[in-house]
């Protein structure tokens, strides 16, 4: 596995806006043109959405009692999208880290996937992008999603996101 590393990004003023969540254990910089959104709200952390719909973010929080490794958590991701949707592609999983509060980093997996997801007759391919993360105390899901053909723009808001992000234990 290659390994990377997510790092604070800051935008020009008035591009984005820093968003606290997890009684302030989690921040992130909200792209312009994203708002909260209220899919799935009763399973994740919070959640956030174009405002045309076509990419989104979740941020969930991962039981304690849930024992299983980052890979696990990511390939048990892979393995819910293949009974729902017809996965096309996965990514090889890469290490990183995310940041920590002053110089602390705090190790993490990532990676993409492709499939085609119906919703009633409707059919959308979408690039699924999994973030998992471990605080020590606390292990954190990230799934963010766009409609391909990707939009190169759309992408760097999703990245920028991501490596944004900034954990306390």
């Amino acid at each position: 596995m290659s390994a990377w590393i997510l790092v604070l990004f800051c935008s020009p003023a008035g591009a984005e806006v820093r968003v606290k969540i997890a009684d302030d254990r989690l921040s992130f910089a909200l792209q312009d043109g994203w708002m909260k959104s209220d899919l799935n709200a009763e399973r994740v952390l919070a959640g956030y959405a174009t405002m045309d719909s076509r990419s989104s973010a979740f941020f969930k929080e991962m039981e304690p009692s849930f024992g299983g490794s980052m890979q696990d958590l990511i390939d048990g991701t892979i393995a819910n999208f293949e009974q729902r949707f017809d996965v096309q592609k996965v990514a090889e999983a890469k290490t990183g880290q995310v940041q920590g509060v002053g110089e602390k980093k705090w190790p993490a997996i990532f990676t993409t996937a492709e499939a085609i997801v119906k919703k009633g007759r409707a059919e959308f391919e979408m690039r699924f992008y999994l973030l998992v993360f471990d605080t020590g105390g606390r292990l954190y899901f990230v799934q963010a999603s766009t409609t391909i053909p990707v939009r190169e723009s759309r992408e760097k808001q999703i990245y920028d996101m991501i490596r944004s992000i900034v954990a306390k234990s």
